[in-house]
């Protein structure tokens, strides 16, 4: 991170006012293939110099770096009010964007920022004043599941569907189909969060029909392999299963 702000100090001085890191790293899960997930805090969001100044320190900041470095540019302002319509620059797959959305500007971001942010840069995460609605933050999770999984486990069948011969593939799908789902439903049901091999480990509790497969995936997290058809199968289900559990609006 020392390097990164150095990178955007160096090209863009004083725009970064904050810098915190979330994602897997905030919840003790990074992997050696992980990315590593940000939230800054720009001086000024509306400085029509802001995206030409962002995106320099990104391609410099890109060719000191072995990793991606992703998450928004935000406002102070942002951050205490709920995440809702805001578009800002931001980093995906260590590729910068200013047009659309950052799928990062979510309740269960700011949520992770509030209670298990490191802070770089600025006032300590959990003294900003964050909003922490909880009814926001499994509705968000609620919404994702039935649109984006519910989509991933359609597309991934129709997948196996179309190639039934397929012995094994990159266990990075398994995994990420697996816990990616299963951490949705862990917010869901308990509010919290909690990171990918976390939510497997908790999975095989919660629906232990799916014990064996979450603990396939949470092993691939951690050591490279392949994944059978028959797992990939099982994560169909998965998902399938757990866009059963959050039909009901009502919870």
């Amino acid at each position: 991170m020392s390097t990164w702000l150095s990178a955007y100090d160096e090209v863009a001085p004083g725009v970064i006012e904050g810098l915190y890191v979330v994602g897997s790293v905030a919840l003790g899960d990074w992997t050696s293939h992980s990315d590593v997930d940000i939230v800054a805090v720009v001086a000024d969001p509306s400085d029509p110099d802001l995206p030409g100044d962002l995106a320099g320190a990104h391609a410099l900041a890109s060719r000191r770096l072995e990793l991606a470095i992703d998450g928004p540019f935000v406002a102070w302002g942002d951050l205490v009010v709920p995440p809702v319509g805001v578009a800002r620059p931001w980093v995906l797959d260590g590729e910068f964007h200013v047009d659309g959305e950052s799928f990062e500007l979510n309740p269960v971001t700011w949520y992770t920022l509030a209670t298990h942010g490191i802070t770089v840069r600025g006032d300590p995460a959990r003294s900003i004043g964050i909003p922490l609605d909880v009814a926001d933050r499994r509705q968000w999770v609620r919404d994702n599941v039935h649109s984006y999984w519910r989509g991933v486990g359609e597309q991934l069948g129709a997948v196996l569907d179309s190639d039934p011969s397929t012995a094994s593939v990159d266990g990075g799908v398994l995994e990420w189909v697996a816990l990616g789902v299963m951490r949705m439903l862990y917010t869901y049901e308990t509010g919290d969060v909690t990171s990918k091999s976390g939510a497997g480990r908790w999975g095989t509790g919660r629906l232990p029909e799916f014990a064996t497969l979450l603990e396939r995936a949470v092993g691939l997290r951690h050591a490279s392999g392949l994944a059978s058809h028959a797992d990939l199968r099982s994560a169909v289900a998965l998902v399938d299963v757990v866009v059963g559990l959050t039909a009901d609006v009502s919870r």
